[in-house]
Parts: C-alpha cells; sequence; structure tokens
C-alpha cells in the first residue's frame, strides 16, 4: 500500500507541472543515465596497445589467424597499420606468437643459420653470418614506432696479415 500511494504521490507531483517543465526533466533525466551508461562502458572496455606494425600482408594475415584460433580479441589500426591487442597481453602473445615464427618479417635473421647443411663453404658460412646480422638489426630497427621499414647493409672488413693493429674505427 504504501508503495503505490508514493507512487500516485509523484505521479500527481509530476502532473501538476505544467507540459513544458516535464520535457526538460525527462531530458535531463535521459541524458544523466546515458552519461553513466557510457561511464561504466568506458570503464570496462580494455586498454588497446600495439602488438606489430609495419607487417607485411602474409605476416599480418597469419598473426590475424593466430589471433583468432586464441580468442584473442584484436583491432586492425589502419592509420598505423598495426595490429592492436589488450594492454595486458601484449607481451604473452609476442612471446607465443614467436614461438610459433611469427611474423617472419620481409629480413630473415639467425634463423637462416639454422638451415645451413653440413659441409658449406666458409666463404657460404660468412655470407650467411654477414645477412643474419643485417636482418636482425633490421628487424630491430623497424620495432621503432615511426620508422616504416629499414634496410642494413654492413662492410664488415677481411683480416689480413700484412696490417699489424687492426681497428675498424679508425680510417686512415
Amino acid at each position: 500500500m504504501n508503495a503505490t500511494a508514493a507512487q500516485t504521490k509523484s505521479l500527481e507531483w509530476l502532473n501538476r507541472l505544467r507540459a513544458n517543465p516535464k520535457i526538460p526533466l525527462i531530458v535531463a533525466g535521459s541524458a544523466a543515465v546515458a552519461v553513466m551508461v557510457a561511464l561504466i562502458l568506458w570503464a570496462k572496455a580494455p586498454d588497446y596497445r600495439t602488438l606489430f606494425s609495419n607487417l607485411s600482408d602474409q605476416d599480418g594475415g597469419a598473426i590475424v589467424s593466430q589471433l583468432t584460433q586464441m580468442n584473442i580479441p584484436y583491432r586492425f589500426s589502419e592509420a598505423s597499420g598495426a595490429i592492436e591487442v589488450p594492454a595486458d597481453k601484449v607481451h604473452e602473445l609476442r612471446l607465443r606468437l614467436a614461438q610459433q615464427g611469427l611474423p617472419k618479417g620481409g629480413a630473415v635473421g639467425f634463423e637462416l643459420l639454422d638451415q645451413e647443411k653440413f659441409g658449406i663453404s666458409q666463404f657460404s658460412e660468412q655470407v650467411n653470418y654477414q645477412r643474419a646480422l643485417e636482418g636482425e638489426l633490421s628487424r630491430t630497427i623497424e620495432t621503432i614506432g615511426p620508422v616504416k621499414g629499414a634496410r642494413v647493409h654492413l662492410a664488415m672488413p677481411k683480416p689480413s696479415l700484412f696490417v699489424r693493429e687492426q681497428n675498424p674505427l679508425l680510417h686512415r
């Protein structure tokens, strides 16, 4: 009975108002509810961070496929070409994807040395080592945010019997 009496009393108060004051009251109440709902949704939304950027199409597709298989939510930022995941999972996902060999990247790194066959010549081994160093340096430079792409070429001096002190930093 008390609930019904309170309800009719509040309806009487609302009916005593003219038509014009009712509309702003309803709009203000609706706006307050909308703001509260928006704040709650904003607070619950995960913070996304960049997992990888500047990926080739093959690497991007493979990573998206793996994230889908792992049921990890992700976003693709078209402005930066980056794949973003929840901030609390970035490091774990980088490790898990690296274990699967992703991203493969355009440059070949030290995995090139894993494919060497027994009986390879010393020259081929040296060339593969230099390519691996160049690839790893290129990958490292490309992880820097604003860098779109990097090519690295190393000039490695050959040891000589005719020079007493070999210091590659000194150029005479």
